[in-house]
């Protein structure tokens, strides 16, 4: 695949996100400058339309074709990509996107999931309710660490 095409998927595959993430009135994204290395977007929820200072940050992944197997897909995902997760201060959670079908899923790429019986590298369908889900996680996560720190 050439360059310019590459990246045209990599820049669709981030438009695609935002549309998903915005979907909710809470959620506000901020796409990142340097998205060739870290995450690519920053979002944080709002709460009856002001900041909460709860945010989380979302790696975008583009594939031009359909997924036959998403386990595939993550182990593609390089060192690199997951070298710098070790000092981020927030959840990340990893978007793929299918630009054959627009197609979405979510994954985390850290801990999120409070409730240990979740298992949270399994890949999910990124509609309304993945969304939702992701959103109730990220409190989740913020609500026990508020609770360990008091």
């Amino acid at each position: 695949m050439n360059h310019n095409l590459q990246d045209f998927i990599a820049e669709r595959a981030e438009y695609l996100a935002v549309m998903y993430l915005t979907r909710r009135n809470d959620l506000v994204t901020e796409r990142m400058k340097s998205a060739d290395y870290g995450f690519d977007i920053l979002v944080t929820i709002l709460r009856d339309n002001l900041p909460t200072g709860r945010v989380f940050g979302v790696e975008v992944k583009a594939q031009d074709t359909a997924i036959s197997n998403l386990q595939e897909i993550s182990q593609s995902i390089t060192q690199k990509t997951t070298e710098y997760l070790h000092n981020v201060p927030f959840t990340l959670c990893l978007l793929l996107f299918t630009i054959e079908d627009d197609q979405g899923y979510y994954k985390w790429l850290n801990h999120v999931i409070v409730d240990s019986n979740q298992v949270y590298l399994q890949w999910h369908s990124l509609d309304e309710n993945g969304i939702r889900q992701i959103v109730d996680d990220v409190n989740a996560w913020y609500d026990a660490k508020s609770h360990f720190a008091a």
